[in-house]
């Protein structure tokens, strides 16, 4: 029995369709999913940086009970964004007539956002380790408050710098060797800032390790 022909004309178009519809890759389909997902993560990270830079910036406008500056004004001046070392850092022999440092200096200026170095006030914190001593590798703890800071700076000459004398206190180290840690607290800013160097000093003889 013949089929009619008018029917070949739907049939065809249905055919073809259903032939088509295999669906999307999957690859394709798994590749969209993953990049929704990282677009979801970076857009939680954008706004979590933005939330963090108005708690950051509300700390700093309201730091302790001293006036300072709003961040929108601090971001106009040229203010401290980190510690520089200068090359005089280390041992420092305080009594000629002994053999040995009786302690160490540190010269250290603070840094502004494009590198320079920038005459900040603030107060140091010093603290010196003898790593090479476990048991108790601590040294010493030295602070400087804002106005011995100030007494302390250095600008004159090849100098612009803060030079910070830091005698022995209960112990004297037995190795050459210092770790010293310095933080500076910016008094305009109201910002703490930190640095780290490994130092040399000359031991007194009669405290060198057998």
């Amino acid at each position: 029995m013949n089929r009619p022909l008018g029917i070949l004309p739907v049939l065809v178009p249905i055919a073809l369709l259903v032939g088509g519809c295999g669906g999307p890759n999957r690859a394709n389909i798994e590749l969209r999913r993953q990049n929704q997902q990282l677009q979801t993560q970076v857009n939680e990270l954008q706004v979590q940086r933005q939330a963090d830079q108005r708690v950051i910036q509300g700390l700093r406008d309201r730091a302790g009970s001293l006036p300072t500056l709003p961040s929108a004004r601090l971001d106009q001046l040229f203010t401290t964004h980190g510690l520089e070392f200068g090359r005089l850092t280390g041992g420092a022999d305080l009594d000629p007539n002994k053999p040995g440092d009786e302690g160490f200096v540190v010269y250290i200026v603070p840094t502004d956002q494009t590198g320079d170095k920038l005459k900040a006030a603030g107060s140091f914190d010093i603290d010196a380790f003898e790593l090479d001593d476990p048991q108790r590798p601590l040294i010493g703890h030295w602070h400087f408050d804002l106005q011995q800071s100030k007494q302390a700076w250095a600008g004159a000459l090849m100098l612009y710098n803060y030079v910070l004398t830091c005698p022995w206190q209960a112990r004297v180290p037995r190795h050459p060797n210092l770790t010293i840690k310095v933080k500076f607290f910016d008094e305009l800013t109201q910002t703490p800032f930190d640095a780290q160097r490994i130092i040399k000093i000359n031991v007194p003889p009669q405290t060198q390790p057998s």
